[in-house]
């Protein structure tokens, strides 16, 4: 009898032996070995727990770790990304706890990272999908999980797909950059006449009495009378029929008038009438537009006053600005399409004939100049101009705009590494030509890279710290 009942409890013992739970699963994480288990498992809505066991390569527990935990399920359609944090706590011999809230079931990604003193930083990624029971590890992390460099997401095709993920291929392709400026209409310098005297006058009458009128040339401005201008016409009369020893006399007095601004026809016609008034009518010098008018009846006039500007508004200036960071894909000879807010609709094609030689000191934008043919003379000085140019930079490895990300001072591109992974890789760009960015460095040649919803993906990206923290580094 006592043999059967000891035969009894062995085999009681032996079966629960055999009921006995198996030890939780046991992933590594750098040089760490890090045994996980969910409580309750599997996961409810509410609280639960994730217990954490550390162990170094010899099998000893690390006590003294930090843990940073996060939780987060995708977005999915209308409803948005779920997230947040956990409550880390050490529980002695290389065990700690984290406790953390699930809002409903389904598929949840759970970020573990850990700082232990004496050992690389590290991280450990596992999925749970309540109600299911258990947990799957997606990757654990080692030396250098925490500087940035990319480990890819895992982004199926359904997800992709929900997101508005497309596709487009690295390549080389003609990039022109176009080149927006503003400036001013303004009068050819070279077509602008001044009207002065070399000598005392007074303005008896004027012809052309309003600035803006136009004149052809030798269209007579104004009549004037002048002491100076009598005493010099006497004296060419006095010496008109002088020769021989007067003769040079003659020649200067005649070489006098000439200076003055009288033409030969002038001094035959003063000859043939044998006397002088002192009066002189003044003529326009060139054909174009009164600019200026600085004198009225009575005025008196000295000798280098400007009493007319002309000028000609055949041909036009547009003074043109163009930023400081755009001054490299200027050049002299450089086609340019102008359009003012005063024609709309209508665009006027010229070339760029000089640049400044420096970029202002306060609006930081480099000058231009414009030539324009303006035979309607539909530009009128002083009108605002819009400046369009393009500069084609040839045939360069680029990629679409809406492909790249910025971290602070960076440029990332997520690349497809497979039907379900995509890598962020940093890009080193040149310059932009419509809807396209050169690539100088960090993409190659047929490469497939994202277009469309980069953000997104760089949001999952930093949580997930597949690329650094949206700082400047």
């Amino acid at each position: 009898m006592k043999t059967h009942s000891c035969l009894l409890l062995l085999a009681l013992l032996a079966a629960a032996g055999c009921s006995r739970p198996p030890p939780p699963p046991t992933t590594t994480a750098g040089d760490l070995g890090v045994r996980l288990a969910l409580v309750p498992d599997p996961p409810t809505t509410g609280d639960n727990a994730l217990l954490v066991t550390l162990t170094d390569a010899s099998g000893k527990p690390v006590d003294g770790a930090r843990l940073a935990f996060q939780y987060d399920m995708p977005a999915m359609g209308a409803m948005p990304e779920m997230k947040g944090g956990g409550e880390p706590r050490s529980l002695g011999g290389g065990r700690y706890r984290i406790i953390y809230p699930l809002q409903m079931n389904g598929d949840w990604t759970l970020t573990l990272g850990v700082e232990a003193p004496g050992h690389a930083p590290a991280r450990v990624r596992l999925k749970v999908s309540p109600p299911r029971k258990g947990f799957t590890v997606e990757s654990g992390g080692g030396p250098g999980a925490r500087t940035g460099e990319a480990e890819g997401l895992e982004v199926s095709p359904y997800r992709q797909q929900l997101l508005g993920v497309r596709f487009v291929t690295v390549e080389e392709r003609e990039l022109t950059r176009s080149i927006r400026g503003f400036g001013q209409v303004e009068v050819d310098e070279r077509q602008l006449a001044d009207v002065t005297l070399r000598y005392e006058a007074f303005v008896e009458s004027l012809a052309v009495a309003e600035t803006g009128r136009a004149v052809k040339s030798g269209e007579p401005l104004l009549t004037l009378y002048s002491p100076d201008l009598l005493a010099a016409e006497e004296e060419y009369l006095a010496t008109a029929g002088a020769d021989g020893a007067d003769a040079p006399l003659r020649t200067a007095a005649g070489r006098r008038l000439k200076l003055w601004g009288l033409s030969d026809a002038d001094l035959a016609r003063l000859r043939s009438q044998g006397h002088t008034a002192g009066r002189f009518t003044l003529r326009a010098p060139a054909s174009g537009v009164v600019l200026e008018k600085n004198v009225v009846v009575g005025t008196r006039v000295m000798p280098g006053q400007v009493l007319y500007r002309i000028g000609n508004l055949g041909k036009v200036w547009v003074q043109a600005q163009f930023f400081e960071s755009e001054a490299p894909f200027v050049a002299v000879g450089q086609p340019a399409t102008i359009s003012v807010p005063a024609l709309p609709g209508e665009t006027m094609e010229g070339r760029i004939t000089f640049l400044a030689p420096r970029v202002d000191d306060k609006t930081r934008t480099l000058q231009a100049r414009i030539e324009l043919p303006n035979p309607k003379r539909l530009l009128l000085p002083g009108m605002f101009a819009d400046v369009k140019a393009e500069r084609s930079l040839g045939k360069v490895l680029a990629v679409p705009t809406s492909a790249l990300l910025m971290s602070g001072e960076h440029r990332y591109a997520f690349v497809e590494r497979g039907e379900s992974r995509l890598e962020p890789v940093a890009v080193e760009i040149g310059a932009t030509g419509g809807d396209f960015t050169q690539v100088r460095a960090g993409l190659s040649a047929g490469e497939r890279v994202v277009v469309g919803p980069t953000f997104l993906l760089g949001s999952e990206a930093q949580l997930r710290d597949a690329i650094p923290r949206w700082s400047a580094q």
